[in-house]
C-alpha cells in the first residue's frame, strides 16, 4: 500500500507541474503533498519538541520547565514554545503547563519573541528551520 501511496503522490506532483507549467520545487512538493504526509505522520508532542530543542543547543531536558532566566536558556525555551505552537494543536495554556506552569501569556510573549528575532536575524531563523526539520523527519 506504501508503494501504491507513493506512486500516486509523485504522479500527482507531476501532472500538477505539467497542468500549471511550474518547476517541481521542495515548497511545491510540500504543499501538494502535505495531506499524504501527514496521515502518515506522528502526532507531535511537546516532550519531544522541548527534547529536541534542548539537544540541539545542548541543554539538559529539564531546563525547558525550569524557572532560570539565563539568556541562552530562555531563548531556546523560548524557541521550543514558538514549535509547540505551530507544531500541535495544543492551547497556550497546555503549552505553559508543560514549561514549568508557565502562564499562555508567557507563552503568547515568546511566540511574538521568536517571531521578531527570525525577522531580524537569519542565523536564528536557520536554527528553527533545522529544528523543525529534525521533528518533522523523526515523526515520518
Amino acid at each position: 500500500s506504501n508503494i501504491r501511496e507513493l506512486e500516486g503522490a509523485l504522479i500527482r506532483l507531476l501532472a500538477y507541474a505539467s497542468l500549471e507549467g511550474v518547476d517541481i520545487t521542495l515548497d511545491l512538493a510540500k504543499k501538494l503533498l502535505k495531506d499524504v504526509c501527514m496521515t502518515q505522520m506522528k502526532a507531535i508532542s511537546i516532550e519531544f519538541i522541548q527534547k529536541t530543542t534542548a539537544d540541539y543547543y545542548q541543554l539538559p531536558d529539564d531546563m525547558m520547565r525550569a524557572k532560570t532566566r539565563k539568556k541562552e536558556i530562555a531563548m531556546a525555551r523560548q524557541i521550543a514554545m514558538y514549535l509547540c505552537k505551530s507544531l500541535t494543536e495544543h492551547s497556550l495554556k497546555t503549552i505553559g503547563l508543560h514549561f514549568g506552569g508557565r502562564d499562555h501569556s508567557t507563552v503568547i510573549h515568546a511566540i511574538e519573541t521568536v517571531e521578531n528575532m527570525t525577522a531580524r536575524d537569519a542565523k536564528i531563523a536557520d536554527q528553527i528551520d533545522h529544528i523543525r526539520n529534525k521533528i518533522e523527519i523523526a515523526m515520518i
